[in-house]
């Protein structure tokens, strides 16, 4: 009886106590990317986090493969059973895995865990084939679970084409065994793979129809139309098909996609069935999108991505870098609508019925949220001077969301001398940064610098979350800044976004999407063929003006 209130002290004493003394620490450990292994892209930047749990994975594979070994079970029985064992998460599902959703593991780190996972799985099948193998060169019989192992390596090898053939070839093997456990396993792998798809083609796949398109040399902006109303929550993002040669969608290849609402009232309830997208053109896939035609038709999958929650904290810093304002500006118009609602709802209350009693009439009769935020900073660092049209009707609406200006704090930091108006109106609190003549940006952006505001922020009571977008230097500035500023009585929790749109450079580093032209030249044609249309050619002359909602 005296046991369960022991352990709730007991947390509580090193929860309120001893884990402030180890709050630095403890972020190192949480948010510092492993750098030289970075660089070897041997762990795709995990953090120190990531690399213990891997590494306590690997350790328990092996480990129970060495008891098993021990109990006299043959190491190929044992390699066998835990290649079986592995292809439960494996099978899960990739990029497109609800389960990370729902148990709120960020994608890097579950594709940093399915990599790894299937590594494992790959080297105990091909063990476990050898063993085989080498039996059958003795005389022996051929054991042909032995055919695991080498359908494991091509698995990995040519991960689309021998997807379904591989765990066909899996499953017949299995039955030649005879062997009820790895039946089980293995079917019940197969059954979660295909129940996970099902739920993707029945509850996530919509069919959207373009209503209208926008273009620069840059971007492409579509608004689309749904016939289902699709569920987004900020920070979620959808993968998009394009029309196809020989189906109606060309369901080999598809790019993620952040929504943009076409009607910031549509934030709160997160339902819409018109609403835009913006996507860059770094590789030849998404440059396609240029030749889309009003009508098109092209089929989104999603939403994806975790709901932060960000309205639990009281101060929170969003921090972009060029396209990555597509992924953090919907969670600051999200929590300004909330609080811009509760606002409404409280002040029209007050005014029917009293200040006390007119509060108390609109929270039985009308909800409100009580969001806990305070505070939004919104630190913008743009890449060219023209980034801010392509969603300046967001930010004049996030501005208009707070007309007192109490709540929002943003700054745009330009890399270049001003030649235009900003897309708002600039206020003390709404600050368009740019570099005067003869100074360089770098000069212009320190008095405006994230470790400036985040020291500031710091200050205020409550919790603190900073939110960053941007590639991996930009967010790796910000991960060092949030370690510096991590104390016993500042603790600073730090989330990248999910979805990260990349700049051409990192296109051109990763080899990927290489452009074949020169800022001089003209640009080559991309070809966007659709089911019974000849193929679409895109010349540099067609531009479009960009123009807004």
């Amino acid at each position: 009886m005296w046991a369960v209130p022991l352990l709730l002290a007991l947390r509580k004493l090193f929860c309120r106590h001893i884990v402030p003394l180890f709050r630095r620490q403890l972020a190192n450990i949480r948010y510092k990317r492993l750098g030289g292994l970075t660089r070897l892209h041997l762990f795709r930047g995990a953090t120190c986090v990531e690399l213990l749990l891997l590494s306590a994975y690997i350790a328990a594979n092996g480990t129970a493969v060495a008891l098993a070994a021990i109990k006299d079970t043959t190491i190929a029985s044992s390699t066998a059973l835990a290649t079986s064992i592995n292809l439960i998460p494996l099978l899960l599902g990739g990029r497109t895995s609800r389960v990370a959703d729902v148990t709120g593991v960020s994608r890097p780190t579950y594709y940093v865990a399915h990599h790894w996972i299937g590594c494992t799985a790959i080297v105990e099948g091909l063990i476990h084939a050898a063993i085989g193998l080498n039996a059958v060169a003795r005389g022996q019989a051929f054991n042909p679970i032995a055919l695991s192992g080498c359908i494991g390596a091509a698995f990995h090898g040519m991960h689309r084409i021998l997807y379904l053939a591989g765990m066909a070839g899996l499953a017949w093997h299995v039955l030649l065994t005879k062997s009820v456990l790895h039946e089980a396993l293995v079917f019940s792998a197969c059954g979660l793979w295909l129940l996970s798809h099902l739920y993707r083609v029945v509850a996530l796949w919509r069919s959207a129809e373009v209503t209208e398109k926008w273009s620069d040399s840059k971007v492409t902006r579509l608004r689309l139309r749904t016939q289902r109303p699709v569920d987004a929550f900020p920070g979620s993002y959808f993968y998009l098909y394009l029309p196809g040669s020989y189906l109606n969608y060309n369901l080999l290849r598809s790019s993620a996609v952040m929504m943009l609402w076409s009607d910031v009232k549509q934030t709160v309830p997160g339902k819409t069935t018109d609403f835009h997208i913006l996507t860059g053109q770094q590789s030849r896939y998404l440059r396609q999108l240029r030749t889309i035609e009003k009508g098109d038709r092209m089929l989104l999958d999603g939403p994806y991505g975790r709901d932060l929650h960000l309205h639990v904290y009281e101060t929170v810093i969003l921090t972009a870098k060029g396209m990555g304002i597509v992924s953090v500006l919907p969670m600051a118009l999200h929590l300004a609508r909330r609080k811009d609602y509760d606002d409404s709802v409280r002040s029209r209350s007050a005014q029917g019925e009293g200040p006390t009693m007119g509060i108390a009439v609109a929270s039985a009769a009308t909800p409100v949220f009580r969001d806990a935020t305070r505070r939004i900073d919104l630190l913008w660092k743009l890449e060219h001077n023209s980034q801010d049209r392509w969603v300046a009707d967001q930010l004049k609406a996030l501005q208009n969301l707070d007309p007192r200006g109490v709540m929002l704090l943003v700054w745009c930091i330009y890399p270049t001398p001003q030649s235009t108006e900003p897309p708002f109106q600039e206020q003390p609190h709404w600050l368009a940064v740019y570099p005067a003549e003869g100074q360089s940006a770098v000069e212009a952006e320190a008095p405006y610098s994230f470790e400036k505001a985040l020291s500031h922020e710091i200050l205020m009571p409550g919790r603190c979350i900073v939110v960053a977008c941007g590639d991996r230097a930009f967010t790796d500035e910000r991960r060092a800044s949030v370690i510096r500023n991590t104390s016993k009585d500042s603790p600073i929790e730090f989330v990248e976004t999910e979805y990260r749109p990349r700049s051409a450079e990192d296109w051109r580093r990763h080899g990927r999407g290489r452009p074949r032209y020169s800022e001089d030249q003209p640009r080559d044609r991309s070809r966007l063929r659709r089911r019974g249309r000849p193929a679409d050619r895109y010349s540099q002359s067609s531009d479009i003006p960009l123009l807004m909602v």
